[in-house]
C-alpha cells in the first residue's frame, strides 16, 4: 500500500471510531437539565457540525479510494453505505435540536 492509502484508511477508521463518542455526548446533553438553551444551541450546532465534517471526510476519503484500485462493486457499495449512514444521524441530531428548542426555548 501507498502512503497515501494508508492515510486515507485511518481517515476512515477515525471517523468510524468518533462517531459513538459523539452519539453519548448528545445523550448526555440531552440529559443535562441545568443548561441554558443558548449553550445547548451550541452544542447541538457542533454536533451537527462534527457529524457532517465526518460525512464529507468519508466521501472524499471514499472517492480517493475509487481512484486508487479497482475495488469490487460489493465493497464500493459497502464503502458508501457506511459514508451514507451517517446521513441518519445529523438528520437525528437535527431532531433532537428541535426537541430540545420546543422543551427549553
Amino acid at each position: 500500500m501507498t502512503l497515501e492509502t494508508d492515510i486515507a484508511l485511518g481517515l476512515l477508521q477515525l471517523v468510524a471510531l468518533s462517531i459513538p463518542p459523539i452519539a453519548v455526548l448528545i445523550k448526555m446533553l440531552r440529559a443535562a437539565d441545568d443548561l441554558t438553551w443558548r449553550l445547548r444551541k451550541l452544542s447541538f450546532g457542533l454536533a451537527i457540525t462534527s457529524v457532517i465534517s465526518f460525512i464529507g471526510t468519508g466521501a472524499a476519503v471514499v472517492v480517493f479510494l475509487l481512484g486508487q484500485a479497482a475495488l469490487p462493486a460489493s465493497l464500493v457499495a459497502a464503502m458508501s453505505l457506511a459514508v451514507v449512514g451517517l446521513v441518519p444521524f445529523a438528520l437525528f441530531t437535527g431532531v433532537l435540536y428541535v426537541e430540545h428548542k420546543r422543551s427549553f426555548a
